[in-house]
C-alpha cells in the first residue's frame, strides 16, 4: 500500500503557522521571559565566548542558563537583528511543537489518523497558547519538543537495541539539554522513564497471546532481557545532563542560589487566589478538565500503566499550594525554588496522545456510534461543538488575556533613554529603571550602561536583593516592605554602586526619591522622568568579575551548537538513507499495536457525564459567588468597597456613580472636588487593606466605618472614615462628604524669589570638563553630633548648616567604631535632613544604621508591607566613636521655602498646628522636622512627620502631632572632632568662617515645651512639589 501524506498533519503546520507565527509579533514582546532571552542573546552575539556579563547586578555569569536558544538568536542576529532571531526561533518552536505533538500521539496510538487529530490538537492546545504567547518560555518549548520528537527513537532502540536508534535518541537528547536544564532533568523521571516501562509491556505482550495473559511474570522475565539496553541508555542521559551542560553544574557549585524564596502564583492555593488558579490551572487544563476520566480510565490500561502513574504525579505536583501533597513530594527546598505550572504543562502535554484518540472516537469512532444510539444524532453534533467551542474559546481568551489584564506597563520607546545614557558619559555611572516591567531587559540589550537591577532572579548577588523575595527593584512597590525597603538601601547609599541616575516610569516613586536626597534632571521626550544624584563617583575603571577556566569558556561556546548540528546530520542523513535504499522499511512495531475501538465503554460514558455536571457545577457556583461578591450595589458592603476601588484606582466617573443621585452634585462638579486635595493619599497610595463595618443598617439605609490602610513610597497611612447610605430603586448609594472651603485671600498674587542656573559646560567637547566650569563646592558647617541609643537603636543627631553664599544639596554619611577604631557600620542620612538649603540655612539631621533587612535567616519574613518597617544593623559590639562625611554641591533645584508654621497649641491630642503656603507652588507632601533639646538647648532626638494632605497655594492645612517620651535616650558620645565637610576637617571651617559664632539665635528658634525627658522643641518644614510649575 502507497504511504499517503497525512492531509491533518499538513493543515495542522499551515493553520498552526498562519496563527501562532501571526500572533507572536502581537504578543512576544509583552510577554514575562522572552525579552530576558533577547538580553542573553545580545551577550552572545557581543562576546561569544566570554560569560561575564557586567550589565546586570555588578556583573554576573551567563553560565547561570542552558545557552542553546539565546545563541541561536544571538547568530541569527547577525542577519536581521535581535528580535528577528527571536521571531525565528519562536517559528521554528512551534513547527518542531506540532511535528513532536504528531509523533508523540502515532508512537502512542498507532494511528497515523490519531496521530493526525493529535497534530491539530496540539496548535490549538490552550497551555502551549499559554506557554508562549503570555509567559514567552522558548527555552521551554524548544526543549519540550525536542523531547517529544526524541520519544519514538528512544522507544525503538530499547525495543530493537539497533544503534542506528541509540545515536539518534542520543542526540536529540542532547539539543534538550542544551536548551534547556529543567526539562530532560524531569523528562527522564516522567517522560523517559514510563516510555521505557511502555517498550517493556510491548515487548511482552509479543511473547503472550492477550493483555489477558501478561502477567507480572512475564513483564519482569521481559524486563531483564531489556535491562542492559535501559541501563545504557539511562547512563548516557545522565552523562549527557552533565557534559553538554557542565559549565552551568561548576558554576551551580561555586554560585549556589542564595536567594531567598520569591512567591509564585503556581504555589498559591488556588482556591483561595482565584486568578492564579486561572492563570495556572484553568487555562492550561481548558477543555481538558471535562475529559479527565476518560484519560485516567485509558492511561491506567496496562500498556500505559507507567504513564498513568507519571500523569497522576504530574496533575498532583501541578496543583501548586491548593493541597499540601507537592510540598510534602518535593521538600520545602524545591517546592520554594520551582515553579509548579511547569508540571501542569507537562501533564497536559501528556494527555494530548489520550484527547486526540478521544476526538478520533467521538468524530469518526465508536463513541460517536454509542451517543448517537443513546442520544440521538443531534445531540452528538451539539456535544462535539461545544468542546471544539470550548477550546476556540479557551485559545482566544487566553490569547486576549494580556490585552485585558496587561502584565507590563505600556511599550516604551527605548531611544531617548538610550541616547541619553549614551551622551556626555552618562554610562560612567549605573542607572535603575523604574516602573519599566519586563523592558527594563530590551533597555540593557540596547546600551552599554550598567544597572543595578536585572532580570534573572537566580543568577544575582548582591545581598540587598538576594535576601529579599523581590523580582526587580525596578517594580518594588507591588512588594511592599521587602521591594521598598530594597529599593530605598539603593536611593539612600548611591555611591555603594555608583547609581546616579533613576529613570522613572512611575510617580509613585517620586515622593520616596525627593526625600532621599535626589533631584529631577529632566523628562524625556518618551514621557520618562530622569532623576540624578550628586556627589556620586563614576564606576572605577577597572571592574571585578569572575573569571573561569579556559576550557569552560569553549565547552560553552562549542558544546550547544555542535549538538544542533550533530543532531540535524544524523537525524536528516538517516532519512535520505532510508529514502534512497528506497527499500520496503519495515513498518514500526508500534504501529502494530493500533486499537480497533470497536466498544466504547458505556459506563465510562455515563460516569463522564456525571462528572462533566461535577465541573458545570462547580464553574457555576464559583461565577454565582465572583457575582455576590463584585455586584457594585448589591448590598452596603459592595457600594462602599466598590467606591473605594474606584477612588484606588482613580476612576472618578465610576467613583461619582455610587453618590446618591438625589443630592444633585454633578461630575463636574465632583471632579473639582476631588480636584483640590492633593497630597500623599491622593496622588501617591495604592489601597491595601479595607475594613467595612455596617451598623444602624435598615431596609433602605445604613451607616459605615470604613477603615483603610494605604500604602504610599514614605509609609503606611491609617484612615478612619464614616460614610451614610442609602438605597433607591433596589441600589445602595452613599450620602456625599463635605468638602472643606478654605478661600484664598487674593485672586491675583504675586511672588519675588531669586533663582539660579548652573550652565554645566560651557564648551562642547568630550574632554574633561574645564577647571573653570567646576563650581567651588559650596562651604558648610557640622554645629553639633551626637551618637545616641534609643530604643536599643544607634542613631546619629545633628545639626549643620550651608554658611556658603549659594544654595547646596548635602550629603552626609556617619561610620561608627568600638573602642579598638574597628568599623561597625555605615550609613548616609535618608528623609531626616533637608536636603537643600539655602545660604546660611541650617537642618537638624538624623542617621539611622540600617542593616540589609532579613541578612539573618532567623528572621521571619513580614506577612504584609510597612514601609516604616526597619531593620537596624545588629551589632556584635558596642559602637563609642563615629566619623561624619558631608559634602555639599550646588543646588539649583528643589528650593522652595514657602511654607510656614502658625497657630501652634498642645492638648491632649498631641500638638496641633497649621501650615500656610505663602508661595505659588502647589506643596504635595509637606514633612516636618521636628527636634527635642535640653535646658541648655543642646539637641537630643530628630523625629519626622509627613502630612497626609498637601497645602494649596494661599491656603492652610492643619496638622497634629503627638510627641515622643524622651526617658530612655542615652548619648554615647558628642564630639565634633571626626566631622569632616569636602573633605576638610570641619574645625578649621568653624573657625575660619564664623569665629565668634553667636549660639543665642539657635535658642531663639525653639519653642518652651516641658516634655518627658526634653524642655524644647523645634519645627522644620521641608516640602516636596508634585509638579513643579
Amino acid at each position: 500500500m502507497e504511504k499517503k501524506t497525512n492531509t491533518l498533519l499538513i493543515l495542522a503546520l499551515i493553520v498552526g503557522l498562519a496563527f501562532h507565527g501571526s500572533a507572536i509579533f502581537f504578543t512576544l514582546e509583552s510577554t514575562y521571559d522572552a525579552l530576558i532571552h533577547l538580553f542573553f542573546a545580545d551577550h552572545y552575539a557581543n562576546s561569544w565566548f566570554d560569560p561575564w556579563e557586567y550589565r546586570w547586578y555588578t556583573g554576573f555569569t551567563v553560565q547561570s542558563y542552558p545557552p542553546l536558544v539565546h545563541q541561536l538568536i544571538g547568530i541569527l542576529s547577525y542577519i536581521g537583528g535581535l528580535k528577528f532571531g527571536m521571531y525565528t526561533v519562536a517559528l521554528i518552536a512551534i513547527v518542531l511543537f506540532i511535528t513532536g505533538a504528531y509523533r508523540f500521539t502515532l508512537l502512542m496510538t498507532g494511528s497515523r489518523r490519531i496521530a493526525g487529530y493529535g497534530a491539530v490538537m496540539a496548535v490549538f492546545s490552550s497551555t502551549f497558547v499559554e506557554t508562549l504567547h503570555i509567559f514567552g518560555q522558548l527555552p521551554s518549548i524548544s526543549a519540550l519538543s525536542i523531547l517529544l520528537h526524541a520519544m519514538t527513537e528512544i522507544y525503538l532502540y530499547i525495543k530493537t537495541g539497533k544503534t542506528r536508534y541509540f545515536i539518534t535518541s542520543a542526540t536529540m537528547l542532547a539539543v534538550t539539554v542544551t536548551s534547556h536544564h529543567v526539562t530532560p532533568l524531569f523528562g527522564m523521571v516522567f517522560f523517559i522513564a514510563p516510555l521505557m516501562g511502555m517498550a517493556v509491556m510491548d515487548a511482552a505482550r509479543e511473547k503472550v497471546a492477550s493483555y489477558k495473559a501478561l502477567t507480572f511474570k512475564v513483564f519482569w522475565a521481559t524486563t531483564l532481557q531489556h535491562f542492559w539496553r535501559i541501563a545504557k541508555f539511562g547512563g548516557t542521559a545522565i552523562f549527557l545532563l552533565i557534559f553538554c551542560i557542565f559549565p552551568y553544574w561548576y558554576n551551580s557549585k561555586r554560585n549556589p542560589i542564595t536567594q531567598v524564596a520569591i512567591p509564585h502564583g503556581s504555589r498559591d492555593n488556588f482556591l483561595e487566589i482565584t486568578s492564579s488558579g486561572l492563570v495556572f490551572f484553568i487555562i492550561p487544563w481548558g477543555v481538558f478538565l471535562f475529559i479527565i476520566p476518560y484519560f485516567f480510565y485509558r492511561y491506567f490500561s496496562k500498556r500505559y500503566v507507567f504513564f498513568g502513574l507519571s500523569f497522576a504525579l504530574l496533575t498532583i505536583l501541578g496543583t501548586g499550594g491548593t493541597t499540601p501533597i507537592p510540598r510534602l513530594m518535593l521538600g520545602e527546598m524545591a517546592f520554594n525554588i520551582l515553579t509548579l505550572d511547569r508540571f501542569t504543562l507537562w501533564a497536559t502535554i501528556m494527555a494530548l496522545p489520550i484527547f486526540a484518540e478521544f476526538a478520533y472516537r467521538m468524530v469518526e469512532g465508536d463513541l460517536k456510534t454509542l451517543i448517537q444510539t443513546k442520544f440521538g444524532g443531534v445531540y452528538h453534533r451539539v456535544l462535539g461543538g461545544l468542546i471544539a467551542g470550548g477550546m476556540l474559546f479557551m485559545v482566544l481568551f487566553t490569547m486576549t488575556l494580556g490585552y485585558f489584564r496587561p502584565s507590563q506597563p505600556a511599550k516604551i520607546k527605548m531611544l531617548p533613554i538610550v541616547n541619553f545614557l549614551g551622551a556626555d558619559s552618562h554610562d560612567s555611572w549605573r542607572y535603575l529603571p523604574l516602573g519599566f516591567g519586563d523592558q527594563m531587559a530590551w533597555l540593557s540589550a540596547q546600551t552599554g550602561a550598567m544597572t543595578v537591577d536585572g532580570n534573572y532572579h537566580s543568577a544575582r548577588r548582591l545581598p540587598e536583593l538576594t535576601t529579599r523575595a523581590i523580582e526587580r527593584i525596578e517594580n518594588s512597590k507591588f512588594r511592599g516592605v521587602e521591594g521598598i525597603g530594597s529599593l530605598q538601601q539603593f536611593l539612600t547609599v548611591p555611591e555603594k554602586y555608583n547609581l546616579k541616575y533613576i529613570f522613572s516610569n512611575d510617580k509613585f516613586y517620586d515622593p520616596i526619591l525627593y526625600y532621599c536626597g535626589w533631584q529631577r534632571l529632566q523628562q524625556l521626550e518618551n514621557g520618562i522622568m530622569v532623576w540624578e544624584k550628586l556627589n556620586v563617583a563614576p564606576i572605577p575603571q577597572i571592574m571585578p568579575k569572575q573569571d573561569v577556566p579556559t576550557i569552560m569558556k569553549i565547552m560553552w561556546g562549542v558544546i550547544p551548537l555542535l549538538t544542533v548540528l550533530i543532531a540535524i546530520f544524523v537525524n536528516i542523513q538517516m532519512i535520505w538513507i532510508r529514502l534512497l535504499k528506497s527499500k520496503k522499511v519495515p513498518e514500526h512495531s508500534f504501529m502494530k499495536l493500533e486499537l480497533p475501538y470497536k466498544k466504547f465503554p458505556s459506563k465510562l460514558l455515563t460516569f463522564s457525564h456525571w462528572w462533566a455536571l461535577g465541573i458545570l457545577i462547580c464553574m457555576g457556583y464559583g461565577m454565582y459567588i465572583f457575582y455576590v461578591k463584585n455586584v457594585t450595589q448589591l448590598s452596603p458592603n459592595n457600594v462602599v468597597e466598590s467606591y473605594y476601588d474606584a477612588l484606588d484606582f482613580k476612576e472618578f466617573s465610576r467613583a461619582h456613580s455610587y453618590i446618591d443621585p438625589e443630592e444633585n452634585i454633578d461630575i463636574a462638579q465632583y471632579m473639582l472636588e476631588v480636584s483640590v486635595t492633593d497630597g500623599i493619599l491622593s496622588s501617591y497610595a495604592k489601597l491595601d487593606s479595607l475594613g467595612i463595618e455596617i451598623y444602624d443598617e435598615t431596609e433602605n439605609s445604613a451607616k459605615a466605618k470604613v477603615a483603610t490602610r494605604w500604602i504610599t513610597p514614605l509609609e503606611n497611612v491609617f484612615n478612619n472614615d464614616y460614610h451614610e447610605l442609602i438605597k433607591r430603586k433596589n441600589k445602595w448609594y452613599l450620602k456625599s462628604s463635605k468638602v472643606d472651603n478654605d478661600i484664598p485671600p487674593d485672586q491675583l498674587f504675586t511672588a519675588n524669589s531669586t533663582t539660579y542656573y548652573n550652565h554645566g559646560r560651557r564648551k562642547i567637547t568630550t574632554q574633561e570638563t574645564y577647571h573653570e566650569d567646576v563650581l567651588k563646592q559650596p562651604v558648610l558647617e557640622i554645629l553639633s553630633a551626637k551618637l545616641v541609643k534609643y530604643k536599643g537603636q544607634y542613631s546619629i543627631i545633628g545639626e549643620l548648616q550651608n554658611v556658603d553664599n549659594t544654595p547646596a544639596d548635602i550629603v552626609i554619611k556617619a561610620t561608627l567604631y568600638n573602642d579598638d577604631n574597628k568599623e561597625l557600620a555605615n550609613y548616609n542620612a535618608k528623609h531626616q535632613i533637608k536636603h537643600k538649603l539655602m545660604p546660611k540655612e541650617t537642618t537638624t539631621f538624623k542617621i539611622n544604621f540600617e542593616g540589609i533587612a532579613w541578612s539573618s535567616t532567623k528572621d521571619t519574613l513580614p506577612p504584609t508591607f510597612d514601609p516604616d518597617q526597619f531593620t537596624p544593623v545588629s551589632f556584635e559590639e558596642q559602637p563609642t566613636k563615629f566619623n561624619l562625611q558631608s559634602a555639599g554641591n550646588t543646588a539649583n533645584t528643589d528650593l522652595y521655602k514657602h511654607v510656614a508654621l502658625q497657630d501652634l497649641e498642645y492638648n491632649e491630642q498631641g500638638f496641633n498646628g497649621v501650615l500656610f503656603n505663602s508661595g505659588v507652588q502647589e506643596v504635595t507632601i509637606p514633612q516636618l522636622i521636628i527636634s527635642y533639646y535640653d535646658a541648655n538647648s543642646q539637641l537630643l532626638w530628630v523625629d519626622h512627620k509627613f502630612v497626609t494632605e498637601g497645602v494649596r497655594i494661599q491656603r492652610k492645612q492643619f496638622f497634629n502631632y503627638k510627641p515622643l517620651d524622651l526617658d530612655s535616650l542615652e548619648i554615647i558620645s558628642s564630639s565634633l572632632e571626626n566631622c569632616f565637610v569636602n573633605g576638610s576637617p570641619n574645625k578649621a571651617i568653624a573657625d575660619k568662617i564664623f569665629p565668634n559664632r553667636k549660639v543665642i539665635h539657635e535658642k531663639k528658634q525653639t519653642q518652651p515645651f516641658k516634655g518627658k525627658g526634653y524642655e524644647f522643641i523645634k519645627f522644620e518644614i521641608n516640602s516636596y512639589i508634585g509638579n513643579p510649575k
